[in-house]
């Protein structure tokens, strides 16, 4: 379990928000925590890999399955295909593309499955923990993102500590260890 403190992307989600809108894309926290997962699979391939009885496969491609509740019908995993390809504006405009679907029950069984790794922001209704979190077989590793809210916390600022309120979340990883180890996780 990690504290992720928000307030640089909140800040780029204000600067750059309105400009997607008017390109008729949403920026929402998730496509950060997409985007981060990336690069974070990048350090940390095997995040992207799966255990066999003969080996740990490590997938070349990055695809994110990214958990969506659907009133009264549960949760599914619509997965974004080569998103270690798309920009931010591309993670967004993918990722509101399938929420949309999923939420019309538009999307097909191609779109559910094939993931690699897999977030769950589970923050959305409130939780901010979730752990263990199970990961979607058969996957390595699952994200699971807690409720942002602000809190006091000590910030150093000009040689000085002070206690600040900074917008943060929980966000912990359950790992298959027999992919992953500990060192490995707190890299990711």
């Amino acid at each position: 379990v990690f504290e992720a403190d928000m307030t640089g992307v909140l800040a780029h989600r204000a600067r750059h928000r309105k400009e997607l809108e008017a390109r008729g894309v949403s920026l929402t926290l998730t496509t950060y925590f997409v985007a981060a997962c990336v690069e974070a699979i990048r350090a940390v391939p095997e995040a992207n890999g799966r255990w066999t009885d003969d080996a740990v496969l490590v997938h070349e491609r990055i695809d994110i399955g990214v958990g969506t509740a659907l009133e009264g019908r549960g949760l599914i995993v619509p997965v974004i295909r080569d998103v270690g390809r798309l920009d931010l504006a591309g993670i967004a405009t993918s990722l509101g593309e399938l929420v949309a679907r999923a939420r019309q029950d538009e999307l097909t069984p191609a779109d559910l499955r094939g993931g690699t790794f897999t977030i769950s922001n589970h923050g959305v209704s409130g939780s901010l923990v979730a752990a263990p979190i199970v990961i979607n077989q058969p996957q390595s590793a699952i994200l699971g993102i807690g409720k942002l809210e602000k809190r006091a916390v000590v910030v150093g600022r000009e040689g000085q500590e002070e206690i600040a309120i900074r917008p943060r979340c929980y966000v912990t990883l359950t790992i298959d260890h027999r992919v992953l180890d500990g060192h490995q996780a707190n890299r990711f």
